[in-house]
């Protein structure tokens, strides 16, 4: 099987966690809009000592660093979006899980309830997430936007969607994550081109997790990302979740 951009083939990310203490393993759900620099936090995130396990590492036209997603959750996520009538870019209203997602799902986590602490990503994951908390209700989140009109843009690039297409993801997606924000503990970031500015904040969510940023991290690359000089005035449901986003977040 292939994600959207027509790439699957797993690599495994050569890390050493320290063994789980006593109890549940931490447990880290990194949550964020697609083309809004989840790979980013997530590879940084791995800098600092989180383990990944194996994910979709490899260089591909969209993002050379590779997704930073185990496959099988993926794979697992889109289908259960698809079983309940939606996609990845058309969500659906409702969810239920059927037993082969949750199979997956709990093998998924048993796989890494040894490291400590682990990390998975996959922007599906705002539509999915109640399901994750049924069963790892001491899951941690962490969470990253960015620009609505950068999204879209980088969508109408990618997937050949109209502005207004992206934008409506856009807000689908974030709307999740404003509510995430507001009911649990997740500290937010907004994803910037700026390296120094970028690596302050990745750092501030590091730290908030009560993690230590490595010292010298290479994963983020300003040059990855296209930004976009379009000024045109957002609607204004977007604007004001945007600015509500940005209330909250680090930095």
């Amino acid at each position: 099987m292939t994600d959207q951009t027509g790439q699957a083939a797993p690599v495994a990310v050569p890390l050493a966690p320290a063994p789980a203490s006593t109890g549940p393993a931490r447990a880290i759900a990194v949550l964020g809009m697609h083309r809004s620099g989840t790979s980013a936090l997530t590879g940084s995130l791995a800098e600092a000592g989180v383990y990944l396990g194996q994910v979709l590492g490899h260089s591909i036209p969209q993002n050379r660093k590779g997704l930073q997603e185990p496959a099988s959750v993926l794979f697992m996520q889109e289908n259960l979006l698809q079983a309940n009538g939606g996609s990845w870019d058309n969500p659906p209203r409702t969810l239920e899980w059927g037993r082969m997602h949750t199979a997956v799902r709990d093998l998924f986590l048993e796989s890494r309830e040894k490291f400590e602490p682990w990390a998975f990503k996959d922007p599906r994951t705002l539509m999915t997430l109640e399901g994750w908390l049924e069963v790892k209700p001491d899951l941690d989140l962490a969470g990253i936007f960015r620009d609505p009109l950068a999204v879209a843009h980088s969508l109408q690039r990618r997937n050949g969607f109209s502005l207004m297409k992206g934008l409506y993801l856009w807000h689908a997606y974030n709307e999740r994550l404003l509510h995430w924000a507001s009911t649990r503990a997740c500290p937010l970031v907004e994803f910037s081109t700026r390296p120094g500015e970028m690596a302050m904040r990745i750092d501030a969510l590091i730290r908030a997790l009560g993690l230590t940023p490595s010292q010298a991290p290479e994963f983020f690359d300003a040059a990855l990302p296209q930004g976009t000089d379009d000024t045109q005035t957002l609607p204004a449901e977007i604007a004001a979740l945007y600015a509500q986003l940005q209330e909250r977040a680090l930095g």
